[in-house]
């Protein structure tokens, strides 16, 4: 390189750095405006009759503002358009203000709004959560975020994905719509819905619409199996999510166990679910019915159902007679279960039994006992010993008063239910048992 050439290039850099210079003075000197901090080199041009300055390597601008806190941002490259105080920018770009940093690969920032709206491999980070999308809109003044295309939400618990997000800083409230899925790796649960609204600081969110919750489990026996709950609306509280809250319409389906009611906690930290308002369980051919039912699922495995006032078992007495049903109700009922088999039925308070009896086949009347308690037990899955405890009373009907006639028979709150839950693969469908 001559000695010429050498003193070309440094009157070049020179006058770059003076140019530079002078726009950061005469921006500094008009409030409102854009300011550039710095930049390796300018170029003026004149684009659609406007002049447009372009900034190229360690641009950097800041925006201050009394009120909102001062907005910084940086990138490779940069078209600042000074009538329309708004700048362009491209590659590495990256706004800050206060504990919020976001970063994309282009945008535009503009001065009068004070907003940016960001294209390609947008991050916004604030404290220990992360918000990415393809696409996305910052307001600072406001301090809300607009996100679209392939949205993820993500902190130390789980990781929601949906179409489009709205982040309110101040409130730390987002607003997630369009296919939403919230997945706990942890804890593998994922709840779905057409929306959810999540508040951070209450540690609560709500899928208003539409949710469903999936969780899989392995049972002790290496058996994968998977819960589902839908409903209505669904709630979720706690750090962790740990207790869910759905109502109307709820629907449960986890293997040979479903359930339908108005309302069901799901308290995963403890391990159980409490069904209210009008609550129905099927297990196997079994149909369990209560004021109130809990479910204690231990290790994924069921435990024990435990019904509340009213509580009635019903299950048929043998397929070939529709009409014909095995009941028990009383006051409480308990029902434990091993290796996912009936164990035991424990029956308090007004306890009542009435099953129906065969011949070899052929139908042969009914018993109809009566105790304080009844307890059942089981082996294999087919009852092995039979007891009644406490004022005890018994009847037996012979089979001439029972044909045709064995719905006068049935015990107060008898209620077969045709419509029972099943899970298809993560979803719930509706069998019709007539």
């Amino acid at each position: 390189m001559g000695r010429n050439e050498k003193r070309i290039r440094c009157a070049r850099t020179l006058c770059t750095v003076l140019l530079v210079q002078t726009v950061m003075v005469a921006q500094e000197s008009t409030p409102g405006v854009i300011e550039l901090r710095s930049a390796a080199e300018l170029y003026v041009r004149t684009i659609q009759g406007e002049e447009v300055r372009e900034f190229i390597g360690n641009v950097h601008f800041v925006h201050p503002s009394a009120r909102e806190g001062t907005v910084r941002v940086w990138a490779d490259r940069a078209l600042q358009y000074a009538k329309q105080n708004k700048v362009e920018l491209f590659g590495n770009v990256r706004i800050e203000r206060d504990s919020v940093n976001i970063r994309s690969r282009q945008g535009t920032y503009f001065g009068g709004e004070r907003t940016a709206h960001l294209i390609g491999d947008v991050f916004l980070v604030k404290g220990g959560t992360v918000l990415a999308a393809l696409s996305g809109r910052y307001f600072a003044d406001q301090k809300m975020a607009r996100f679209v295309d392939a949205v993820s939400v993500s902190d130390s618990v789980s990781t929601t994905f949906c179409d489009a997000l709205i982040y309110y800083e101040s409130e730390e409230r987002s607003i997630a719509s369009g296919n939403v899925a919230v997945i706990d790796a942890k804890n593998a649960t994922t709840v779905f819905g057409d929306s959810l609204i999540h508040w951070s600081r209450e540690r609560y969110s709500i899928v208003p619409k539409s949710p469903r919750l999936v969780k899989v489990d392995s049972s002790s026996s290496g058996v994968v199996d998977t819960l589902v709950v839908v409903g209505r609306t669904m709630e979720a509280f706690g750090d962790t999510t740990d207790v869910f809250l759905v109502k109307d319409s709820v629907h449960v389906a986890r293997g040979d166990l479903a359930a339908r009611c108005r309302q069901a906690l799901y308290e995963r930290g403890n391990n159980r679910i409490i069904l209210t308002g009008d609550p129905v369980i099927w297990y196997g051919q079994t149909q369990i019915s209560g004021d109130s039912i809990i479910v204690m699922t231990p290790d994924n495995r069921l435990e024990r159902v435990e019904v509340y006032r009213r509580a009635m078992a019903i299950s048929r007495s043998d397929t070939g007679y529709a009409s014909r049903f095995d009941q028990l109700s009383g006051k409480e009922m308990r029902l434990s279960f091993e290796d996912d088999r009936i164990k035991t039925i424990d029956v308090k308070q007004n306890a009542t039994s009435f099953y129906y009896l065969f011949d070899e086949n052929k139908p042969n009347g009914a018993n109809r006992s009566t105790g304080d308690n009844i307890r059942i037990k089981f082996v294999d899955g087919t009852i092995d010993s039979f007891t009644v405890i406490g004022g005890v009373e018994g009847e037996y009907f012979p089979e001439q008063m029972l044909f045709r006639n064995e719905s006068s028979y049935n015990l107060e709150g008898f209620r077969w239910i045709a419509d029972r839950p099943k899970r298809r693969l993560d979803k719930i469908v509706i069998d019709h048992d007539k």
